[in-house]
């Protein structure tokens, strides 16, 4: 086991002895391991939210897509029809995009859990 930090060791390095106290050992081993693993269940817990968002997001899309689509045919006999209509399109391009991002956001994300997968095994 190693020696405990001296007072100089715990003064210039706050974080560490924070990060030491919570995983209950004075090995940089274990406490490596504490950091990785909860960085690794905030990306994941991050993921299934990504995911879902990502999910809502694409039924709410093909939902517009099919109401453009109808409204396309009724909406140019009504007077505001077609300013609603330009704005479900607009709204729809909207949409696009953020779904684009949020996918690559979520690609980003499933990197880094992959990254923190391997800073975590590493200190197993």
């Amino acid at each position: 086991m190693a020696t405990p930090p001296s007072e100089y060791a715990m003064s210039r390095t706050p974080h560490f002895q924070e990060l030491r106290m919570a995983s209950g050992s004075d090995n940089l081993q274990g406490c490596f391991h504490l950091l990785f693993t909860q960085q690794y269940a905030e990306i994941d817990g991050l993921i299934n939210v990504l995911c879902e968002k990502r999910d809502d997001l694409f039924k709410k899309i093909e939902r517009m897509e099919k109401l453009v689509e109808e409204g396309e045919g009724l909406c140019a006999f009504h007077d505001s029809g077609n300013v609603g209509l330009e704005f479900m399109k607009e709204t729809l391009k909207t949409d696009k995009k953020v779904l684009a991002a949020l996918t690559g956001l979520l690609d980003m994300a499933c990197e880094g859990r992959r990254e923190k997968r391997r800073h975590v095994s590493r200190f197993e």
